[in-house]
């Protein structure tokens, strides 16, 4: 999933701190953009996808801890989210890979 977000950071190019948008696909930063001059700093594809990976192993790594949380918190709601989360998984996996080889290709 991209999401957008505005910020304050420092401009190399205005020598000031100016607002930016920042861009990131899925948790990896994808670009960051000066709202003032329009100067843009883009993350490599390849970094890109590399990085997405690596966020993706470890998001598989700590899905058991995750889902045990879940189920210590409340039983109820766990065991009657879990079918539906088992049947749109795949398919929002392969929605956000979707949107970050979508996004390289623009």
């Amino acid at each position: 999933m991209t999401s957008k977000m505005k910020a304050e950071l420092f401009c190399l190019h205005c020598n000031k701190d100016t607002p930016h948008t920042v861009i990131y696909a899925g948790n990896t930063l994808k670009s960051i953009k000066c709202s003032n001059c329009g100067s843009e700093i883009e993350i490599r594809r390849d970094k890109l996808i590399e990085n997405y990976a690596v966020d993706f192993i470890e998001r598989i790594f700590t899905k058991p801890y995750r889902m045990t949380r879940e189920l210590e918190q409340d039983l109820t709601k766990f065991i009657l989210s879990l079918p539906i989360r088992i049947i749109t998984k795949p398919y929002r996996i392969a929605k956000e890979m979707g949107e970050i080889i979508k996004e390289e290709q623009d």
